[in-house]
């Protein structure tokens, strides 16, 4: 295997070949082998790359026509290097491979729904919560960074796919990458920038998430209901940590390769991939103790010694932390395990496909229903809001016409006032009024109903 032409050619050179005989194939990389110049007429022969669905136990054959040409896919020659058929590697029958590139279009068409739907409840929950002062409490502000964390890289992610569909839209006609530059995937320093930002804006969604149980422990097992602790510390925690975590990694991939190819490769299934998910992983299982630790104090000490309205949003945020963790384990979990479709598991590689891509696209939509949509405490100000607004923008002629309807059916269901409304209006005629503005009029029609 090769990363270039260049790096296919030094290499024949290296082995004593020749790149290129008068009449033969030349030497040529085809995205994914380098194979040697070839006389016409013939085939050259190279075991199956150990790539992700391949069989390197099979051999892979490239023809060269009797033209000294490669052989191409449909009679044009529109590239140098022809045509590659990898089919015979593949661990499964031409039709399972059909099914899964079904299965794989498809999932990514779910991916999107999912990361549109989060990207818009990931804006409506972070407004409410920078909006409304009487929310800015300091467990309401842990939940605001966790969603700032999960909106980056939702946007982030949004951002690779839509580049990623521009980039095969560009591709030749045999489906090689022979890729146009200007796009994400094929500009060296942004491409390893997006996804480093990516692993540490995921990495930031960890640690805000650790943070929760942090202060849920602290709060009713360590200090008990004490007073809010102070946010600078836990926001250079948050942010400060998963910086320090993801440059690591980012510097070992460096010192491992000496330089970046092809975007950092296919690192989720690389080892080192650890550096990143081994301490998440960490997180995850401490923020469980942390917990379960809490729910026993919850039911032993503290549920008969502090209020209960306190008591009770403590509880909820308990159960909230915990519907935390496996959100974000479980995905994170499903991406780090090879799965490659066989012909006997296909069926079980859809819907571990499907499953993966609903759990990890759709986790925006999941935390906003959980600390946000079904938050009693933020529906109680959201309809505290909406009532002040009616009251606002109600006109002078719609609160007397309220007045006036209420006064009647007071009258009408007690028989406790002495002149209906009508004589009250006449009598109002026929005598003199003193002047006074709309608002003592309102006043005054009101009266009645209290």
């Amino acid at each position: 295997m090769a990363m270039s032409l260049e790096d296919c050619h030094r290499a024949i050179l290296a082995s004593g070949g020749n790149i290129s005989n008068e009449g033969w194939c030349p030497a040529t990389f085809d995205t994914v082998l380098c194979w040697p110049s070839t006389p016409p007429g013939s085939h050259s022969q190279k075991p199956c790359p150990p790539l992700k669905g391949l069989d390197p136990s099979r051999i892979l054959s490239k023809g060269c026509d009797r033209d000294g040409r490669w052989s191409s896919k449909n009679g044009s020659y529109d590239n140098p290097w022809g045509w590659t058929n990898y089919t015979s590697c593949f661990r499964m029958n031409f039709d399972d491979v059909l099914i899964a590139q079904e299965v794989a279009k498809n999932a990514r068409k779910l991916e999107f729904v999912g990361l549109g739907l989060s990207l818009v409840s990931l804006l409506i929950s972070i407004f409410i919560f920078s909006f409304f002062r009487r929310l800015r409490v300091f467990r309401n502000l842990l939940h605001l960074q966790l969603m700032i964390a999960i909106l980056m890289v939702v946007i982030i992610r949004l951002i690779l796919y839509i580049d990623l569909i521009f980039t095969d839209q560009h591709r030749g006609p045999d489906n090689s990458s022979s890729i146009t530059s200007g796009t994400i995937n094929t500009t060296p320093v942004i491409c390893e920038s997006m996804f480093f930002l990516l692993e540490y804006f995921k990495t930031v969604a960890f640690g805000w998430s650790f943070l929760e149980g942090f202060y849920l422990h602290n709060q009713l097992v360590l200090t008990v209901f004490a007073s809010e602790p102070k946010l600078m510390p836990y926001l250079l925690a948050g942010y400060g940590i998963p910086l320090v975590h993801a440059s690591c990694w980012l510097l070992y991939m460096f010192i491992k390769n000496g330089k970046l190819e092809k975007c950092l490769g296919s690192y989720y299934l690389e080892m080192e991939f650890w550096i990143l998910d081994g301490p998440r992983m960490g997180e995850l299982l401490i923020n469980l103790f942390f917990i379960c630790n809490v729910i026993r104090v919850l039911w032993s000490k503290v549920r008969d010694s502090h209020n209960t309205s306190e008591l009770e949003r403590m509880k909820k945020s308990v159960k909230a932390a915990l519907m935390l963790i496996p959100l974000l384990g479980i995905p994170n979990i499903m991406q780090t395990i090879p799965f490659s479709p066989t012909k006997d598991n296909i069926m079980v590689f859809a819907i571990w496909t499907y499953c993966a891509s609903f759990t990890y696209m759709y986790q925006g939509l999941m935390i906003t229903i959980i600390y946000c949509f079904t938050n009693k405490e933020v529906n109680t100000v959201l309809k505290g809001f909406y009532s002040r607004y009616r009251l606002t923008h109600t006109s002078t002629n719609e609160l007397r016409r309220g007045s006036r309807s209420m006064a009647t059916h007071y009258h009408a269901k007690n028989g406790t006032l002495s002149m209906t409304l009508s004589s009250i209006e006449n009598n109002n005629h026929n005598s003199p009024q003193p002047k006074h503005s709309k608002a003592q009029d309102s006043i005054m029609i009101c009266i009645p109903v209290r």
